[in-house]
């Protein structure tokens, strides 16, 4: 007759499945966390008004200037947008930002680098990866500087004189500093290693009370024994 398994195996078998099943978790981001970042953007495309053709900002040639773009446009993918609906006399032109990656769009947005009252974005409900809601954004005041140093005919819409570097930017041709603002592919593996060390740190913080519990067991079906 085989006895029921005791207590204690079943411990040992619901810790091991554990351990098991994170040790999976652990392997399977070090494996994806990669393949993520090789499918980050790529590149930038602009066309609009007064360009004879798009322009394209591509994260290998022009790092310095597509990271920088790209910080200021990236983020509205996730945004709820900002409460205004600017008049349409007011926008000035409009040119189209359309993020890819490895030539394929994920993200279009329409920036309006001369409206009223600063620049301002708009991103269609029709985006290149699904539906989402129609939302308009302020931007930044380094986004008319950053076109103009893409190549785009930029002015400040009221004396016709170019923008005179607002936010600083330095193209990296003269720029003793060639680090990108926003680098995807260490951002994604600090998110990982992030991530990996929080399950560790579960899992060890899971391993050190079953074996606790473990021992208290033993302390308590020991003590009959001893006292008889």
């Amino acid at each position: 007759m085989v006895s029921p398994p005791s207590g204690r195996n079943r411990s040992s078998r619901w810790l091991a499945f554990l351990l098991a099943a994170g040790v999976a978790v652990v392997a399977s981001l070090g494996v994806a966390a990669p393949a993520h970042a090789a499918d980050g953007p790529t590149a930038v495309a602009i066309t609009g008004p007064g360009l004879a053709e798009p322009i394209s900002l591509d994260a290998t040639s022009q790092p310095d200037l597509f990271n920088r773009l790209l910080h200021q446009v990236s983020w509205m993918a996730g945004g709820g947008g900002d409460l205004i609906k600017p008049e349409p006399a007011t926008l000035g032109p409009k040119y189209v930002l359309t993020v890819l990656s490895n030539d394929k769009p994920v993200q279009a947005y329409d920036v309006y680098p001369r409206a009223t009252g600063g620049p301002k974005a708009f991103r269609p409900s029709g985006q290149p990866q699904g539906k989402t809601s129609d939302a308009w954004f302020h931007v930044s005041m380094s986004v008319p500087e950053l076109l103009h140093a893409a190549g785009v005919p930029v002015t400040d819409g009221k004396t016709g004189l170019e923008y005179q570097d607002p936010a600083g930017y330095i193209p990296a041709a003269v720029s003793n500093d060639n680090q990108p603002l926003v680098n995807l592919k260490d951002l994604v593996s600090a998110q990982r290693n992030t991530l990996v060390a929080w399950v560790t740190g579960a899992l060890t913080v899971l391993g050190l009370v079953v074996l606790a519990a473990r021992r208290s067991r033993r302390r308590y079906l020991a003590g009959p024994i001893s006292r008889a």
